[in-house]
């Protein structure tokens, strides 16, 4: 059981001892505080022009250029960005930065809910998960909604999803990258958490499972330039978990005729996220990005467009798909036994 869950579970009805400074108890306790003084650290080196170029690294995007392009208003500049080596160390600033965010929510938010609800240490950490997850799903939807909006016009010329490979997927305005970004390092912080939360072997390998999913899918279509195809399946899919994680969160807060039709409504999107995403993927790699095949990998030109890669990541992301659809199905077979 993570450490936030006991702390909750117990009530604060005893005293909070202070442990040994730099202890690995004085470090789970406050490293929400210690983390914080981390990104201050890099922020503040950003006004020191000896430092600024060193912290500039971590804080800002990099890999930008500013370019001309062609609109209804004529030319317009627009600064873009790419992929690179460098993306590593800004992951890693944000990666420090949703751990100081999962703090604040546990402390300020969740611990709080559970206190008034009183739930037992398994209905807790399911609490926790499922609060965690509500808030992140809903901000991500909302994010790719809005980074969608930039690329398919009104949500319905789907064929941007593809056109234009690689020469335009590989330039990205700044929502998309950020997206990419705090994407990649949300699910990364994910395992830091392993250790701050307490958490034992059986809790961790579902959230282990689903973490490397979720990174080696989005840093695959980020590193390959699938970002326009990996942010429309994400939205569907984060549409779908911020509808299911809310109504197990009134589950638990005994609101049960909400949460009843909440996971109705769930089922009913999930099928439907199922299809569209599984459709989509079809489209993009058997029939769209076909017309465009290369027969090698350029990685100078970031084009990853061959056969064997086009092929994978159908069968990928299909698979994918199954898998999920199978779990569904089992789940609710097993409730009707």
């Amino acid at each position: 059981m993570g450490v936030e869950t006991r702390r909750a579970a117990a009530g604060g009805r005893h005293k909070k001892t202070t442990p040994p400074v730099l202890s690995h108890e004085f470090v789970i306790q406050n490293h929400g505080d210690i983390m914080s003084c981390v990104l201050m650290v890099l922020i503040v080196g950003l006004m020191f022009p000896l430092t600024a170029s060193m912290c500039s690294i971590f804080v800002a995007p990099q890999y930008n250029e500013t370019m001309n392009v062609t609109s209804e208003q004529g030319f317009i500049s627009l600064t873009l960005y790419r992929n690179g080596p460098a993306d590593a160390f800004l992951i890693l600033f944000y990666t420090v930065a949703w751990i100081v965010v999962h703090a604040v929510i546990q402390e300020y938010i969740l611990d709080k809910m559970q206190r008034k609800a009183r739930l037992s240490k398994v209905k807790t950490f399911k609490f926790t998960e499922s609060g965690h997850m509500a808030l992140f799903a809903l901000y991500s939807a909302c994010h790719a909604a809005y980074v969608i909006m930039d690329f398919v016009h009104n949500y319905t010329d789907i064929k941007r999803i593809w056109l234009g490979y690689p020469e335009e997927h590989r330039w990205m305005n700044l929502n998309m990258k950020m997206f990419a970004i705090l994407q990649i390092s949300y699910w990364i912080h994910q395992f830091p958490e392993f250790y701050f939360q307490k958490m034992k072997t059986d809790e961790m390998r579902q959230r282990t499972i689903l973490s490397m999913l979720h990174i080696c899918f989005i840093s695959a279509a980020y590193i390959m330039n699938f970002m326009r195809f990996a942010v429309v399946l994400l939205a569907l899919e984060y549409l779908s978990q911020t509808i299911f994680h809310f109504s197990r969160l009134l589950h638990f807060l005994e609101k049960k005729e909400i949460a009843r039709n909440g996971f109705n409504v769930w089922n009913l999107v999930f099928l439907i996220v199922r299809l569209a995403s599984s459709v989509l993927t079809v489209m993009t790699f058997w029939y769209g990005l076909r017309q465009s095949e290369s027969p090698y990998i350029d990685v100078a030109t970031g084009n990853y467009n061959t056969t064997y890669v086009r092929l994978n990541c159908l069968l990928v992301v299909l698979s994918l798909q199954l898998f999920q659809l199978w779990n569904f199905t089992s789940f609710h077979v097993g409730r009707f036994k």
